[in-house]
């Protein structure tokens, strides 16, 4: 079946407007061409100036930003006339997540009995707890090398490890996790109070050992030094090889949360089919409207991560608000909440749909599609980018997982864009919210611009967005999902299932 068929019936081609976002290019037919254009670079700068700016404060789930954010998605689904389907019509999905705050004067450590001065709030913090924090063990001082390689004989498990950086590796992060050790803190510089952890868990009473968290290199310095002369000098970084240094005293740390739960939203909208019977079947337009909001008093805003893609959702409910023609079947536009911290606001559509899983033919997914990748890729120097090699590129993930039809259709919708799509990051199949929908059956297509050293960074910024790539992709679904809404029979799910 060609499915440019199903696009439009006497295809006519308008004179040159300006379309071809690449070369090599195709103008799109004239009755989608009013929606296509509406999705612009223009429109694209005021949406993603909103979501990225200061006003949403980097759209942390369970922090007073993110609910910025999805007040304004929701009213720009409200302006281009789609019918909310969430929670008391609403254009909210709400879930809810238990924010935990220190008690103040609860946070306490001592060496072997003996406690250490604190400053409340910024010496020691922690992160994703589900409870206190009563933990006791040997500490073992890690210092990350450039070859990111724990040795047989670095052993943590059972230890507290201090690791003399911020952040590490994904692969060195894993390595130290694997090792399960009691408690992991990252030294950071930064003197500022961490925003309150946020949990889907409610807070259990009786407290834990296990935790990450973050400690000032000040008072990692002040416990090296107590556990044995010269000890700080563990702390300094730059090592060829991954160094760890084991000391003799055990430390015990301490702290005391309160928690409450708060309701955080997916926002969803639906654009009603235009056909009796075929309304009833869906077509689903998503990407992830949260991201790592304010960290230690650093704004984190996401641009690319994903303030891109939730800025082509409503771009391309724009273009069907305008497009005179209109789709058969329904189209679902949903942002989420809580990927960040593990897929949380598509689970929990997943677990509580809105409409039955059978009846979604097809998700769209896009998380991080407005860079051109440099660098390694998920964190593996033999896959190592380079930026002028990705100018037109698109990852085009999990499309043939499912339904090849899918991954055809995308592909075919391709001449009006002209991307070069890679198909080299299957590893993140599992990492955004269209997995949610796929381990239902959904068949699924994910867009995904690649990594840039900018990932997850505070300089993911509005300023270093190719808008060009990101009204691309978004057009490239409005032209996906109208097919997908208006053609007789729906992509077949032709790959087996294990």
């Amino acid at each position: 079946m060609k499915y440019l068929a199903a696009l439009s019936s006497g295809i006519l081609i308008l004179p040159a407007l300006g379309f071809a976002q690449y070369p090599g290019a195709v103008r799109p037919p004239a009755d989608l061409a009013p929606g296509f254009e509406a999705i612009s670079q223009a429109f694209a700068r005021e949406v993603l100036g909103f979501l990225a700016g200061s006003t949403t404060e980097g759209r942390g789930t369970g922090q007073p930003g993110f609910q910025v954010a999805a007040d304004y998605v929701a009213a720009k689904f409200k302006e281009f006339g789609l019918k909310p389907v969430g929670d008391n019509g609403t254009y909210f999905q709400n879930l809810t997540v238990y924010r935990a705050t220190p008690i103040a004067d609860s946070v306490s450590v001592s060496i072997d009995g003996s406690a250490v001065p604190l400053k409340a709030g910024l010496d020691l913090t922690f992160t994703n707890l589900v409870g206190d924090v009563d933990s006791t063990g040997m500490v073992a001082v890690l210092s990350p090398g450039k070859d990111e390689v724990l040795a047989k004989t670095q052993d943590l498990s059972k230890k507290i490890v201090i690791v003399s950086a911020r952040t590490v590796s994904p692969k060195l992060r894993t390595a130290i996790s694997l090792q399960q050790p009691l408690a992991v803190l990252y030294v950071d510089d930064r003197a500022a109070e961490r925003s309150p952890n946020v949990s889907l868990s409610k807070p259990v009473n009786s407290p834990q050992q296990n935790f990450v968290g973050t400690i000032r290199r000040e008072l990692a310095a002040k416990i090296l030094n107590a556990m044995e002369s010269g000890g700080s000098m563990a702390l300094v970084g730059g090592h060829d090889t991954t160094e760890v240094v084991f000391l003799k005293k055990s430390i015990h740390i301490t702290a005391k949360f309160e928690a409450e739960g708060v309701q955080v939203p997916n926002v969803v909208g639906l654009l009603e089919g235009s056909d009796p019977t075929m309304k009833a079947e869906i077509v689903g337009v998503g990407a992830h409207l949260d991201h790592l909001g304010i960290n230690h008093g650093v704004v984190y805003p996401g641009a690319d991560d994903d303030g891109s893609g939730s800025t082509a959702v409503v771009s391309i409910a724009k273009a069907f608000s305008i497009n005179p023609r209109k789709p058969k079947r329904s189209i679902l536009f949903m942002t989420f909440c809580g990927e960040e911290k593990g897929l949380w606001g598509s689970s929990f559509y997943s677990d509580h749909p809105i409409f039955p899983h059978n009846q979604m033919i097809s998700e769209l997914q896009m998380d991080m599609i407005a860079r051109d990748s440099y660098g390694p890729q998920n964190g593996n120097i033999r896959r190592t980018d380079l930026e002028k090699d990705n100018v037109k590129t698109m990852r085009l993930v999990g499309s043939k997982r499912i339904s090849t039809e899918l991954d055809k259709l995308v592909q075919e919708m391709n001449q009006y864009i002209a991307f070069k799509f890679l198909y080299d990051s299957e590893d993140v199949y599992t990492r955004s919210d269209h997995y949610n929908f796929a381990k239902k059956g959904v068949p699924i297509a994910f867009l995904f611009d690649g990594f840039t050293p900018d990932y997850h960074q505070p300089s993911d910024t509005l300023d270093k967005i190719d808008f060009v790539k990101l009204v691309s992709a978004a057009r490239l679904y409005y032209l996906t999902a109208m097919t997908l809404a208006n053609q007789v029979i729906p992509p077949k799910k032709d790959v087996p299932q294990k």
